[in-house]
């Protein structure tokens, strides 16, 4: 099984206590809980642990989640992992999370603002019922 370090993903030995390359501390990321790792993988190199990361956290409803993956938004230009963003948000539901997505509808284009108008649609359908 090969392993990589939480904080610059490079690979590292097992069992390790300490990354070689950048220093962190393998043990203290141990400790941290399934959430703060799942915010974590936010940062990770590949496209699709970031994209499971984002889904996940939209189904626990993290609400840590919500700033980072507000960013997460902003520094990407993958459309597929900014739709999988506004459809976490939006099932994470805070005050927050459903500004950004009203946000998002104003100024983005194409499928990712038709996608925010959509959400928001539905966030105000649910409120008036």
């Amino acid at each position: 099984m090969i392993f990589f370090c939480p904080v610059c993903w490079s690979e590292i030995n097992a069992g390790g206590k300490k990354c070689h390359y950048c220093g962190a501390d393998i043990t203290e990321h141990e400790k941290k809980s399934f959430e703060e790792k799942l915010i974590n993988a936010l940062k990770h190199p590949e496209r699709e642990t970031v994209k499971r990361s984002v889904w996940i956290l939209g189904k626990i409803k993290s609400v840590k989640a919500v700033a980072p993956m507000k960013e997460l938004f902003m520094r990407t230009d993958n459309p597929f992992m900014k739709l999988e963003i506004l459809n976490s948000l939006n099932e994470i539901g805070t005050g927050a999370a459903l500004d950004f997505i009203m946000e998002v509808s104003s100024f983005e284009k194409g499928i990712i603002m038709k996608k925010a108008k959509e959400l928001v649609g539905k966030s105000h359908e649910q409120k008036q019922s």
